[in-house]
């Protein structure tokens, strides 16, 4: 099997799984342009989109795609370094059903944006978040714009700035993740999680999640006109 991102259909979930472990699960350009379309292409049936990895660490960051620095524009350089991460995270904030991320070990850089952007998360106690990228003086903008609505200022600034890696139960406080669990609990706790969601109609959870993605941003009379909007069409579709 090479390395990469295997991608499983079983019944009415989507498994996502890291497969690079001995490099940490580091997100290569093919890894993310690949889940991108994945999530890009989920079809109304799928109620669930799981998001694991092979190994002891989840994603211990970003392999970067080679560019000449003393010669790259800035153009050059948002066409090749943030493009690929930006549709990354849109796809995860855009994908109609609910993804749950199975976090263990370190969730660094790319890592922690993905565990932060799923909609559901549950990592190990003994799991790490870090965001070390100015440690070689490189800001992480992008990171930043994919958990700056769901991590408080002061702990996102905290992390960017200091660099320090905090504990998954900073993280669950942070909103990073939702719930933190023993190692040896993981598979057992996650299966419940899965069946909690897949007892509800895919039509249900992706009404949901359409109004989750949205709401937050919306003045009041918009969201309550989307709100009534969603629920009765939802409702119509089970009705058939």
């Amino acid at each position: 099997m090479e390395p990469g991102l295997n991608v499983t259909h079983r019944g009415e979930v989507l498994d996502l799984v890291l497969n690079d472990p001995e490099r940490g699960n580091l997100v290569t350009e093919e890894i993310s342009a690949a889940m991108a379309d994945t999530l890009a292409n989920v079809g109304p049936e799928v109620k669930l989109v799981r998001l694991g990895a092979e190994g002891p660490d989840f994603c211990r960051g970003r392999q970067s795609p080679p560019i000449d620095r003393a010669t790259a524009t800035a153009m050059d350089f948002r066409s090749t370094i943030a493009a690929g991460p930006l549709r990354l995270y849109a796809a995860f904030r855009e994908c109609p059903a609910p993804i749950l991320g199975v976090v263990r070990g370190k969730a660094f850089g790319v890592g922690c944006a993905l565990a932060g952007l799923c909609d559901i998360t549950v990592a190990s106690d003994d799991a790490i978040f870090a965001v070390p990228e100015m440690n070689h003086n490189i800001p992480p903008t992008l990171v930043i714009s994919a958990l700056a609505d769901r991590v408080p200022y002061k702990t996102l600034s905290h992390l960017v700035l200091l660099r320090e890696p905090i504990t998954a139960a900073e993280a669950k406080t942070a909103g990073i993740v939702g719930r933190v669990v023993p190692r040896r609990e993981m598979d057992t706790v996650c299966a419940a999680v899965e069946a909690s969601v897949l007892e509800c109609t895919a039509a249900a959870l992706h009404g949901v999640k359409e109004f989750m993605r949205s709401a937050s941003a919306m003045q009041p009379a918009a969201r309550a006109a989307l709100a009534s909007a969603l629920i009765a069409t939802v409702q119509a579709s089970q009705n058939r």
